[in-house]
């Protein structure tokens, strides 16, 4: 049985947990965390090129093209150890990200997380993020004189626009257009690892963790 150092990226449809489960992989497995999102708010900081270039769309209120994202995210994971693992969250979202990330470095596992469009629009749709320090709850866990005001900070929680139900289902349908053909890319590489993701956070980490270690990455 293998004994190594995790190298996985997570994908899944909104509201699945990724972000949740990416942050819990990198401190239980010891391997950084890698966000898609973070790189390229970091290259923006800097003021380089690229950054610029993503920017300008940001601002226009379009996507950036692929080949803008794939040249900063693939600048930047080439500066990541694979001696060391990682757990990428955020990237690839298509096939043909899949096969430029294939081209600079190995994925061990493409871990799935599967939810229903009904299930993933009641969760998100009951997201609010405080106005302030951005953190977020969900009105399931709250009381209701909780829901109203951040439990951190004090400040007012709201629903954030693109947790409408008409948005909520296009990026579903992007989704499942888009990233969801990953499944069967990864499958055929044998690295495809899929979870049922509507269970509790603790429940879904437990299963996935079990299911690593039983393929011989080390803690």
């Amino acid at each position: 049985m293998p004994r190594k150092r995790l190298q996985a990226l997570i994908f899944g449809p909104q509201g699945s947990g990724k972000s949740t489960q990416g942050h819990l992989l990198s401190d239980w497995f010891g391997v950084p965390l890698t966000s898609s999102g973070d790189m390229i708010r970091e290259e923006i900081e800097k003021g380089s090129t690229l950054g610029h270039m993503v920017e300008e769309y940001v601002a226009s209120g379009v996507l950036a093209p692929d080949e803008v994202v794939n040249a900063i995210i693939l600048k930047r994971l080439k500066e990541v150890s694979a001696e060391r693992g990682f757990v990428l969250d955020g990237y690839p979202r298509n096939v043909e990200q899949a096969e430029s990330l294939d081209r600079i470095m190995k994925i061990h596992l493409a871990i799935q997380l599967k939810m229903r469009d009904g299930e993933a629009v009641r969760r998100l749709q009951g997201r609010r993020q405080c106005s302030k320090c951005r953190s977020i709850f969900h009105v399931d866990e709250l009381s209701p004189a909780q829901q109203k005001r951040c439990s951190l900070c004090g400040c007012r929680l709201i629903k954030r626009e693109d947790d409408e139900e008409e948005t909520i289902r296009r990026r579903l349908a992007s989704y499942h257009f888009m990233t969801e053909p990953m499944s069967a890319y990864y499958r055929e590489r044998g690295v495809l690892l899929m979870v049922n993701a509507e269970q509790s956070i603790k429940q879904l980490f437990e299963e996935i963790v079990r299911k690593i270690r039983k393929l011989g990455f080390v803690v």
